[in-house]
């Protein structure tokens, strides 16, 4: 490779190297600086040989440059791009204008030698040369010249033509796997094509620029670090997103892989069968460890989910044997056919995705969402019956009309143990030390990098950065498919039934025209009211008595605090026996029902 195919590479890298440009690969300050520094004079000297580009500036200091601007050298201290670096790349155009580019120094010296043996070999004087030489000399400058004044052809089509499994390939399934979480988000982009594709997140505010070397990691981002990769990535996904492509497919392969051994498999249907056909008469006793065991292999397996199933098998197994009271067969029928459906399913073609769903999760995983905003619905108190007690804070997202929640919750029965719903109802909320969940719970959020699960939980780790900004009335707010407008719509409303079990639970945002009246049922031991809508339709609320939120019933039954004639909101949860409600919503009053007193 001769030292003018590395002008012709080097004059590409210059005719890329616009402001922008240079600026995403250093920054604003440096690329000003190098442009003082030539308008004090400094200029450069250029060599060409086979590999490099040999900058010579006026004040001493020799850079070494390439067709890459990720790859140099240069004599000063910097171990990063400086503005020497720059000034070699910016001062070229006045180098080749003026005429002194046309040849280097030692393309000159190898000119000159050949000249010698021309004039040695044919007795021609060495300075005059032949006319064909001449010749071929000008065609090579008028191409250098020409090289220099285009702007070089870009392609672009590498981020949609390769297959997104090559493209994400560098990066692991948990990087991608948030990646492809943050697209449930909607993002305006704004693109713009020059002599790189930039690719603006405007509302996370940020700008990914991608070279046309097919490489995610030579992308620029001014977000450093971690957050940077994901960023580009991130672009990466919603550009293809913007041009019709669908990746979710082809992602979930590649982060769902669920590979298992059929043997294990084969270990449960025989264990399932051999319990079927004997009956649990016939049972030995040590018959309850095989699932204990199933239950090991199938952790190590990676299917939690059949993990769980296995240690529930094991559990009504022994409370059989133990003649418990607590024994159903019932369930355990239910564990029975559950699993054998299971199997059937694993074993299908349903495709990566389901059957990664079908697999479960050990724990739940956590994604960096760059910006979320929040209506705070209300909050819940609540306790189980193996003793844990918390309170749950409902939100809801506009973006993806999401229902997101945050929950507090403690172990109650050890000795000594206690959670208390009034106190942590008004402690300081994790994300923001001068503001109390009792506040929270009724405010606008605005998050930036807040984590959030895939089941919409928030977390209260990390380092997010919280505001409150204006509330707006729940009458005028947009809440999608959460609001119901009228009761008559909870009848005629489609409900997912899973396929084991009864009517889910689910949460709706009521429109009630008024209170009709309230009583406290005290064989039901709950306080019942009763709601019209607009339309004059009837619906009973039901709220449960307990001793923490006793003073709550108490004020509620005598009417104080409660909504006024106008029109109001009820955020509830609704199961198959009855309306449960959690708070009342009123222009910008809230009233969350067994907290507020």
């Amino acid at each position: 490779m001769s030292g003018s195919d590395m002008r012709a590479r080097f004059a590409r890298l210059v005719a890329l190297g616009t402001e922008d440009y240079l600026i995403r690969y250093a920054n604003k300050g440096l690329y000003n600086r190098a442009l003082k520094e030539m308008e004090k004079g400094v200029s450069v000297q250029y060599d060409f040989t086979e590999n490099e580009v040999i900058c010579t500036l006026s004040d001493d200091t020799i850079c070494k440059l390439t067709d890459s601007i990720e790859s140099f050298a240069c004599s000063c201290p910097s171990d990063k791009i400086c503005k020497h670096v720059l000034i070699g790349i910016l001062d070229y155009r006045r180098f080749a204008g003026s005429g002194d580019g046309l040849s280097s120094e030692n393309e000159q010296d190898a000119d000159a030698k050949h000249g010698e043996s021309s004039a040695a070999n044919d007795g021609a004087p060495a300075d005059s040369g032949s006319d064909q030489e001449s010749e071929t000399f000008g065609l090579d400058a008028a191409a250098d010249r020409s090289v220099e004044a285009e702007s070089p052809v870009l392609d672009f089509g590498w981020l949609t033509e390769r297959e997104i499994s090559e493209l994400v390939s560098p990066f692991s399934p948990s990087r991608v796997e948030e990646a492809a979480f943050r697209l449930r988000y909607v993002e305006e982009l704004e693109v713009r094509e020059g002599s790189l594709l930039v690719v603006q997140m405007k509302r996370s505010g940020v700008e990914v620029a991608f070279t046309d070397t097919p490489e995610i990691a030579r992308a620029l981002c001014a977000v450093s670090g971690t957050d940077g990769e994901m960023y580009k990535l991130e672009a990466l996904l919603r550009y293809r997103a913007g041009k019709g492509l669908n990746d979710s497919d082809a992602l979930a392969a590649k982060l769902s892989k669920v590979e298992f051994p059929p043997e294990t498999l084969g270990e449960f249907r025989d264990s399932i069968g051999e319990l079927l056909r004997n009956g649990l008469a016939r049972l030995p006793h040590s018959f309850a460890d095989r699932f204990e065991l199933l239950a090991i292999a199938a952790r190590s397996s990676g299917l939690p989910n059949l993990e769980r199933e296995a240690r529930g098998i094991h559990g009504e197994l022994e409370l059989f044997f133990a003649r418990h009271v607590r024994f159903s067969a019932r369930v355990l029928l239910s564990r029975l056919s559950r699993v054998s459906l299971m199997l059937d399913a694993l074993e299908s073609e349903i495709g990566p995705a389901r059957r990664a769903q079908l697999a479960g999760r050990f724990r739940g995983k956590y994604y960096t969402v760059p910006r979320l905003d929040l209506y705070a619905l209300g909050a819940e108190p609540w306790e189980t019956r193996s003793g844990y007690r918390g309170i749950t804070y409902y939100f809801y997202c506009g973006e993806d009309g999401g229902l997101y929640t945050y929950s507090q919750a403690r172990p109650a029965y050890y000795e000594g143990s206690e959670f208390d719903f009034s106190r942590h109802y008004r402690e300081r909320s994790p994300w923001k030390p001068d503001l109390s969940m009792k506040e929270a719970s009724s405010s606008m959020l605005s998050f930036r990098a807040v984590k959030v699960s895939g089941e919409g939980r928030l977390s209260s780790g990390g380092s997010p950065v919280l505001t409150l900004t204006e509330r707006p009335a729940a009458e005028s707010f947009d809440f999608g498919n959460l609001r119901a407008s009228s009761f008559a719509e909870l009848a005629s409303e489609p409900v997912q039934v899973g396929l084991f079990g009864g009517l889910p639970r689910r949460f709706k945002l009521l429109r009630a025209a008024g209170i009709v009246g309230s009583i406290y049922d005290r064989v039901a031991q709950a306080l019942k009211f009763t709601v019209a809508d607009a339309a004059g339709d009837r619906l009973e609320l039901i709220l449960p008595y307990h001793a923490d939120w006793s003073a709550a019933i108490t004020r509620l039954e005598s009417g104080r605090g409660l909504p006024n004639g106008d029109e109001f909101h009820i955020f509830a949860s609704i199961s198959e026996d009855g309306v449960y409600p959690i708070s009342f919503l009123q222009g910008n009053r809230q009233l969350n029902l067994k907290l507020d007193v």
